[in-house]
């Protein structure tokens, strides 16, 4: 039973989605089966699987739709090299697919490294876009091709639906 206030809204039209404003993720408010999912994170402070219960979790058998990379600050590397993986990892920090959303490919050098890129979209094109993430839960990480990240801020979006 949703709670609803004298005028028949419910609380996120009434106060609105939920914002989100680190690493852990949070899912906007949605009236259909897709859901929408968003994370924010640094360089230094990339999301991972997360035992504490803080992380966000994509159900079991979910169905991924789509799979956004926003550039808020470009990313920089003491090797020039700013490769990047995104994909899920159950909460164990067992492999569900790390690329199975955004590949090094889709976040290479010079797609994300600008100033220009500053504001870009980019589409993932991982295994896991398009398909269901299998019998476990996920949680989003991010990875580093390199280590040696020195700067980039981005937000990660992912929309999916429930099996």
């Amino acid at each position: 039973m949703a709670y609803e206030n004298s005028a028949g809204l419910g609380v996120v039209n009434h106060y609105g989605p939920r914002e989100t404003t680190a690493k852990y993720g949070g899912e906007y408010g949605t009236k259909n089966s897709v859901k929408t999912v968003e994370w924010e994170f640094t360089y230094d402070d990339l999301p991972d699987n997360d035992s504490s219960a803080l992380n966000y979790s994509i159900p079991a058998n979910a169905r991924i739709i789509s799979a956004k990379f926003i550039v808020d600050a470009a990313w920089t590397s003491t090797s020039g090299t700013t490769d990047l993986t995104v994909g899920l990892q159950q909460s164990d920090g067992t492999e569900i697919d790390n690329d199975g959303l955004l590949t090094a490919v889709n976040l290479a050098d010079g797609s994300i490294e600008d100033a220009a890129d500053v504001g870009s979209v980019i589409d993932g094109s991982g295994a896991l876009v398009g398909a269901s993430i299998g019998a476990n839960a996920g949680e989003l990480t991010v990875a580093g091709t390199v280590d040696d990240l020195t700067g980039g801020a981005a937000r990660v979006i992912v929309e999916y639906t429930k099996a």
